[in-house]
């Protein structure tokens, strides 16, 4: 999904730089037309400027003026046109960039694609062999349960005459302590047999 989104923010992306080049592009065109105009502008003014001026001075001055402004015209048309060069150049390197990562990306995609089939496989026999194994470890469980219960049904009965002969004897500390830890012994595993049942 994210190789997805980042394809389509890139294609987005794409859309945006040509869009944005465009629009220099129809700028630049209207700065030449502009240019032009101008030029035009001061073609004609020259023009009524040596029909009004007599003088060969105020023609020669008025000649360098318009061939200066020209001159700073075309420079101006040359630099620009220098940009457009550049930023077409920029617009083919970033498309040509632009669509090897795509061809990479859809590339990794498909070994994605591939390594995600090969680990679901995995996972679904791991999955069967952890259920084999869940239903071996049960049956272990309730075997094992089974032979608790047996070796304990008797225990509670003797645990209980055990204490009642204390009252009449005079046992040891430790006697009386391993009695009463036997007897936690004893709830521990009915609690754990209960749990088990369940």
């Amino acid at each position: 999904m994210d190789l997805k989104r980042e394809c389509e923010d890139k294609t987005k992306a794409n859309k945006e730089l040509m869009k944005k080049q465009r629009s220099e592009r129809e700028y630049t065109f209207k700065i030449k037309q502009d240019l032009a105009a101008a030029n035009a502008e001061l073609t004609r003014r020259a023009q009524e400027r040596n029909i009004a001026s007599s003088s060969e001075h105020q023609w020669k001055s008025l000649y360098e003026e318009i061939k200066r402004d020209k001159q700073e015209a075309l420079q101006k048309l040359r630099d620009l046109q220098d940009k457009i060069n550049d930023m077409d150049r920029q617009m083919k390197e970033t498309v040509m960039e632009y669509e090897e990562r795509v061809k990479e990306e859809q590339w990794q995609r498909v070994e994605m694609e591939e390594k995600h089939q090969a680990i679901m496989i995995q996972m679904e026999g791991l999955i069967a062999e952890q259920g084999n194994a869940v239903a071996h470890w049960k049956v272990c469980f309730s075997q094992l349960a089974a032979l608790a219960n047996g070796a304990i049904d008797g225990i509670p009965k003797m645990l209980r005459e055990a204490e009642a002969t204390l009252i009449f004897y005079n046992p040891p500390k430790e006697v009386e302590n391993f009695l009463e830890h036997y007897k936690l012994l004893v709830g521990v595993m009915k609690g754990m047999v209960a749990c088990a049942r369940k």
